[in-house]
């Protein structure tokens, strides 16, 4: 068949929510990667936090921090940081409103005490387990002015006290906000990236630098942040994990992650 190019999601898509790789998924991105199709990563997480047993499974490139970062076999292709400008207004916006956020940064995040105490006590009362909480987290950066952070590529906030279409309404335009794609995470929780980059537009640039066409790529995502993508690609894919909203609007639906759902999709789709 002709090579393909699948992005794929990695929270829900690939790392069930104890933090674990199916051995299904394993086997699945390793055959299709012999057999000749390219294997991207495609996540709103930061290269930091894209530990090297994930990407130790044969991936061609990288599609990392909600499109912020691209890298293609080995070279970093595109890398976008937040201006100082706007670090500076989203910090005092979301302080000022009492939100929990941290910055995203390529070697880890960026935050004051207040949130880094409570982030930590959010995601202990979701279940995670201290492991995938030290992978999510990785190096915290410590300061009471996380904005002047030059490398500073999004944000992350949870216990928001208000909705993620208000959020993203007022940090237009320059901002674009979505629900955050996380297990026990719900519309009070989001990721704020620059608008105009997310992760079709790498999905954009690192086809372009391969000479693969948009109608030759699958996406595989289930969560809101992937429904740009999943849109973009040929075949959209959604897990029997994603939320309802994303099944609805995706080309074909798979099993739960736990229940080899990848691996069931990369046989009906020829990919193995």
């Amino acid at each position: 068949m002709t090579r393909k190019v699948v992005f794929l999601d990695i929270d829900g898509t690939m790392v069930n929510s104890e933090g674990y790789i199916p051995a299904s998924t394993k086997e699945a991105v390793r055959r299709a990667g012999e057999n000749g199709h390219k294997l991207v990563v495609c996540s709103g997480r930061s290269r930091f936090q894209i530990y090297d047993d994930l990407l130790a499974l044969g991936f061609s490139g990288i599609v990392g921090a909600a499109g912020a970062f691209v890298i293609a076999d080995g070279k970093e292709i595109y890398h976008a940081y937040i201006d100082e400008e706007h670090r500076k207004s989203s910090y005092e916006y979301l302080e000022k409103n009492g939100f929990l956020f941290c910055y995203q940064a390529d070697d880890g995040v960026v935050l004051n005490q207040r949130s880094s105490e409570g982030i930590l006590a959010v995601y202990q009362e979701t279940g995670m387990s201290e492991e995938r909480l030290k992978r999510l987290i990785g190096r915290m950066h410590l300061t009471e002015e996380p904005w002047k952070n030059e490398r500073n590529e999004k944000i992350l906030y949870y216990n928001a006290p208000y909705p993620v279409e208000k959020v993203h309404a007022d940090l237009e335009p320059y901002f674009d906000t979505v629900a955050i794609s996380l297990d026990g995470m719900d519309e009070y929780a989001g990721e704020i990236g620059i608008n105009g980059i997310n992760k079709s537009t790498g999905m954009e640039r690192y086809l372009k630098h391969v000479g693969i066409a948009r109608e030759d790529c699958i996406a595989v995502g289930d969560g809101p942040n992937d429904l740009q993508m999943m849109q973009y690609a040929g075949i959209g894919v959604a897990m029997g994990n994603a939320r309802e909203d994303v099944k609805r609007r995706a080309d074909m639906v798979t099993e739960h992650i736990d229940e080899d759902g990848l691996y069931k999709a990369f046989e009906k789709l020829g990919l193995l």
